[in-house]
């Protein structure tokens, strides 16, 4: 119970450098929040300078993203001109409470 429950929040990324080289993939799964993006965001920046001038793109189709990481993502996407791929088919944006919150009301 415990390991099911932490293992769906937990954020996991996997860095994918394309066999032709073109195409530098990071993708990521279970929930992306304000919070995981702080260490998201540092992935990007060393897997860009590791890149050479590949394009890199971030591949968020099979996480849970929280309302407002998906605004920071924007944000970032745009500043530092990296491309997110979401879920085109099922949305995968979902407004659920932070994790403070949750805890909170399973204590009361």
């Amino acid at each position: 119970m415990k390991g099911s429950a932490l293992a769906s929040d937990k954020l996991s990324v996997v860095v994918r450098v394309d066999v032709d080289g073109e195409q530098i993939q990071i993708e990521a799964t279970g929930r992306v929040t304000a919070l995981s993006l702080q260490g998201l965001y540092p992935v990007v920046q060393r897997t860009k300078g590791l890149g050479g001038g590949l394009g890199v793109e971030m591949d968020l189709s099979q996480a849970t993203i929280d309302e407002d990481a998906l605004k920071q993502l924007q944000v970032y996407a745009e500043l530092h001109e990296v491309p997110v791929r979401l879920n085109p088919d099922h949305n995968n944006v979902t407004a659920l409470p932070s994790r403070g919150l949750q805890t909170t009301s399973r204590a009361a």
